[in-house]
């Protein structure tokens, strides 16, 4: 399986040594395979459960890719925000929060920072992608937040935990995991985080609005991404339990890319036929595996062209990728404001508390769960000014452009008790914002 994916080797010699070091240094990798969306939607248009092929969904969205082109100027029209709802499903095996399955809300919390990061182009190894593809980079202005608001309308920090009574589960048993917890998949996005067997992560392909395939039970009720808890999150953020060349939270940022309608770079052919059906993406014969020496040269046979195997359709290890490009962000600008139960997910959730971004409690006790405070955003509040005040009106921490680190300690170092203190985020042009935080030991 792993000489497989180096058949682009020359020297069989050489291909069956690098086949031999990958078992012995990494045995681990094998265990799970990279990405199950492919198989999974053509398992579900098999079975029937949607009517849709691949075709009518390139002819659908072809069509409003081409309209939308033409109502635009030669500059790309004004630039428009978005924002999605999550709630991460973590479906665990009895474990204490923060060991095995049942990760840990910073473990969480993180994930949902590299989201925001990867698609808005503010990831810090955006720095990396190659001079040659810089021109087609691009960001997609969305946000992805934890809800507020469950389906019955009571507050929630968006992490919904169950034991699953279950060591592991593989994506045939797809329907049976997501029913232990699930959420109406018109206003949220569904993420299943588990301990996956048999792949790091798949997602469920958006529908078109073609006639007949509109709605689908079935479907409705699956409608989501599934990633294994080993490939979620990142380690920059903590020390988490992640797999060494999968730890920086671009398997769901694949898997989400799946569910905003992309393909994988190289059109799932291991030859030159294969296409991501993407303008500013080259042709390339298969997938990429490791984080090769940049340039690759793959497609056209006659007059090759560098791969772009940073992007993150590719199947590179997570510190490899960096970049989507602009004709992939058209794609799912058109899926998510035009697919049914993707559109819906842009309408607001009611109520919203004004503190949406700001965990209200935290446990700053050394046990690595819920050691630090945790904004949701902190980007949205880059530059901003934080003063943390005790119940006696007392300024007893402050921070520039918060990165998600107060470990409830005073600005000179003192543990500071267990009880409520407030805050106060003050930002150039805009009104001071208040809330409430309670530390606990």
């Amino acid at each position: 399986m792993v000489i497989a994916r180096y058949t682009k080797i020359a020297n069989p010699t050489r291909l069956l040594w690098i086949g031999l070091i990958v078992w012995i240094s990494f045995p681990f990798i094998l265990s799970a395979q990279d990405c199950g969306t492919s198989g999974y939607m053509r398992g579900l248009y098999q079975k029937g459960v949607i009517r849709e092929s691949d075709a009518d969904f390139e002819n659908w969205i072809g069509t409003l890719l081409k309209n939308s082109s033409r109502s635009k100027s030669s500059e790309r029209s004004k630039s428009k925000s978005y924002r999605v709802q999550v709630v991460v499903h973590v479906i665990h095996n009895g474990e204490a929060v923060g060991t095995g399955a049942n990760i840990s809300n910073s473990q969480v919390f993180s994930q949902i920072d590299v989201l925001n990061k990867d698609f808005k182009r503010l990831n810090a190894d955006a720095a990396l992608t190659p001079s040659d593809f810089l021109g087609v980079a691009s960001g997609f202005d969305i946000d992805f937040v934890l809800a507020a608001v469950d389906p019955d309308g009571l507050p929630t920090n968006g992490i919904n935990r169950v034991n699953g009574n279950r060591a592991s589960w593989s994506r045939d048993e797809d329907e049976l995991l997501k029913s232990l917890s699930y959420w109406p998949a018109e206003n949220y996005l569904n993420i299943w985080v588990c301990d996956l067997s048999d792949f790091r992560g798949y997602a469920q392909f958006p529908q078109s609005t073609l006639p007949g395939v509109e709605t689908s039970p079935t479907n409705r009720l699956t409608d989501g991404i599934v990633v294994g808890y080993r490939y979620f999150g990142s380690v920059d953020d903590g020390n988490f339990a992640l797999n060494t060349n999968y730890n920086k939270g671009r398997t769901a940022t694949h898997e989400i890319g799946h569910f905003l309608g992309l393909r994988h770079i190289w059109g799932d052919e291991d030859d030159c036929s294969g296409t991501d059906y993407v303008e500013d993406t080259p042709p390339q014969a298969g997938s990429t595996i490791g984080c090769p020496i940049h340039p690759q040269s793959s497609c056209p046979d006659e007059n090759p062209v560098n791969k772009m195997f940073q992007n993150y359709m590719d199947f590179t290890y997570d510190f490899c990728m960096n970049l989507f490009t602009q004709n992939q962000v058209d794609r799912m600008q058109i899926v998510l404001e035009n697919s049914p139960r993707r559109a819906s997910l842009l309408n607001p959730l009611s109520p919203e508390p004004l503190t949406y971004d700001f965990e209200k409690i935290f446990s700053p006790n050394g046990d690595g769960i819920n050691d630090y405070w945790r904004w949701t955003n902190t980007l949205k509040y880059d530059g901003c000014r934080l003063t943390i005040f005790n119940r006696f009106g007392k300024p007893v921490y402050e921070k520039v452009s918060y990165d998600n680190s107060w470990d409830g300690r005073s600005s000179d170092g003192f543990i500071l008790e267990a009880g409520p203190y407030y805050f106060v985020i003050k930002c150039d042009g805009t009104e001071d914002l208040r809330g409430g935080v309670r530390i606990i030991r």
